[in-house]
């Protein structure tokens, strides 16, 4: 095989992001490190005015389409309070969501002191990260892929054509070794759909050189060589991120993660698959218990809260304790409203190694399962090979979730996280092994809540859409709207208006407007929130 060019993408950081995170890979143990919380953000009535301030155009599209708001979570971290705690520590990186500056210093006493500073939470070492890993169906001709995907009937969701196409995937994992020099990947990279990459360990865009855990993962759902080799999400859009150091296991693993999440909300990305999980970790760390699998503890666990709160689906490995002392899911498995994988045999018998739930306040995990005894990859050497691991069923259930998202654009992504766990086989007698069972893509993909249901949950609605002169649009939303704009998509302004007092409707002329796709924003002093206006 031709060995393809390096290819290297650059991370795109915009300015919501508000995302630092400084060179660790060389740095000596550390003792002293603090995640410093800070007040409530304030905000000021042009804070929301443009949301193309904060987001990439499809990150604006992404929450247009499924009426997420925009609030105060969204906003940077002020430069002048970063500014301020660097004259006293060195800031390691920032949290956007958490309101919250990870920093490096031996006297925490003077941060305390600082007025905008709420509290400080101490935190482990990050350990010394190392410069070198080792190296370590008929019709549509899955390959060694069909049963797999066929066990939750991925088959005929591709069949109807959808195939994962114009959906974007972020992969939280280990590394993706060799990923350009296999064949099987050549449709996504010469088709330009991978979009970018990420080292948040090493702090570069190379991710291919080291580890080999995410491109078995990755194949799962991006490997194309019909024949041979055909994953659940074949012309889905990926990012590719590094946030596990395979050589340790450190709490700053966790923070990755985090980062990661923040960096994919900025980017529009729709699903997010993590085949990661923490429990405890190398000495000197902060372990876990199983009273702490709340849904709530622990950074990890509050960061895929927030991406999924943020309208990003997050499918997560249970994990694979099931046949040791641990026994339960690992973080953020635990998480509500995200969907945790447990793993079956080609026969649908549970795994003996699957995790297994509740979690401590009684939820029900995992949600779903998928194979994971026996699954078929693409090892380094671009050969199908065969593992275990909750790690390679959760990609076949992200994958197939990205299908499901093509089919249903406009569906909220709560909605179709629920209709993938009714779709599936124990949903009406679930219990603490399987959880709700082995879902049905194609059940779900005949059952995804009515349009009329989903519309009468909106916020924001928009009659007629599509239009082609004027529209009326009313509102139901929790603050007090001051304004509307409406966007194209690159993010240009094309209309403004103001919004009086107790103002609960309004009518848009757009017949001026070209025909296509625009993002509708109405803006008040403490959130925001965005629609999609379609002109004839």
């Amino acid at each position: 095989m031709k060995k393809r060019n390096a290819v290297f993408f650059y991370l795109m950081i915009f300015s919501v992001s508000a995302l630092t995170i400084l060179p660790i890979k060389n740095l000596v143990a550390q003792n002293n490190l603090y995640w410093v919380y800070l007040e409530e953000k304030a905000t000021d009535l042009t804070t929301w005015e443009n949301p193309f301030d904060y987001f990439s155009p499809r990150g604006v599209l992404r929450k247009a389409q499924q009426q997420v708001l925009f609030d105060k979570q969204d906003l940077p971290i002020r430069q002048e309070i970063l500014q301020e705690i660097e004259t006293l520590a060195r800031v390691k990186m920032q949290s956007k969501w958490l309101n919250a500056v990870l920093v490096e210093t031996e006297h925490p006493d003077l941060l305390e002191h600082l007025a905008f500073v709420d509290r400080i939470e101490a935190r482990i070492p990050m350990r010394k990260y190392f410069a070198s890993l080792a190296d370590d169906d008929a019709n549509f001709q899955y390959g060694s892929a069909r049963l797999q995907t066929e066990q939750v009937f991925g088959d005929l969701l591709h069949a109807r054509g959808m195939t994962g196409s114009n959906v974007l995937i972020a992969v939280f994992d280990g590394g993706f070794h060799n990923t350009p020099n296999l064949s099987v990947f050549d449709d996504l990279f010469n088709e330009g759909r991978l979009k970018g990459t990420y080292s948040f360990v090493l702090q570069d865009s190379n991710v291919f050189t080291r580890g080999s855990h995410g491109t078995h993962v990755l194949s799962v759902m991006a490997a194309k060589t019909r024949g041979i080799f055909v994953g659940t999400a074949p012309d889905a859009d990926y990012w590719l991120f590094m946030t596990e150091d395979q050589l340790v296991e450190v709490n700053a693993e966790e923070h990755n993660w985090l980062a990661a999440a923040e960096v994919s909300d900025s980017l529009g990305v729709d699903i997010i698959n993590s085949s990661l999980g923490y429990t405890t970790f190398d000495p000197g760390q902060n372990d876990y218990t199983p009273a702490d699998l709340d849904g709530q503890t622990g950074i990890v666990t509050q960061a895929a809260l927030f991406a999924a709160r943020k309208g990003m689906l997050v499918v997560n490995s249970a994990g694979n304790a099931g046949a040791s002392n641990w026994r339960k899911i690992v973080k953020p498995a635990d998480a509500d409203s995200i969907i945790a994988v447990g793993a079956v045999d080609i026969q649908g018998n549970r795994a003996n190694f699957s995790s297994e739930g509740p979690t401590i306040d009684g939820r029900i995990k995992p949600e779903v399962m998928a194979r994971g005894a026996g699954t078929y990859y693409i090892a380094t050497n671009g050969l199908p090979a065969t593992g275990n691991g909750t790690s390679l069923s959760s990609p076949i259930i992200a994958g197939l979730a990205a299908c499901l998202r093509q089919a249903y654009p406009h569906h909220s992504t709560e909605n179709l996280r629920q209709t993938i766990i009714r779709s599936a086989h124990l949903y009406f007698n679930p219990d603490t092994l399987m959880g709700f069972g082995i879902p049905n893509f194609d059940v779900a993909f005949n059952n995804v809540f009515s349009v009329d249901e989903f519309t009468s949950k909106q916020q924001i609605n928009i009659y007629p859409n599509p239009a082609e002169n004027q529209i009326q649009v009313s509102w139901s939303v929790d603050f007090d709207p001051i304004g509307m704009r409406v966007f194209s998509t690159s993010g240009r302004l094309v209309r403004e208006l103001t919004i009086s007092n107790q103002q609960t409707s309004k009518e848009l002329d757009i017949s001026d407007l070209s025909s296509g796709t625009y993002v509708l924003h109405i803006y008040g002093q403490s959130k925001a929130i965005s629609s999609i206006i379609i002109k004839q």
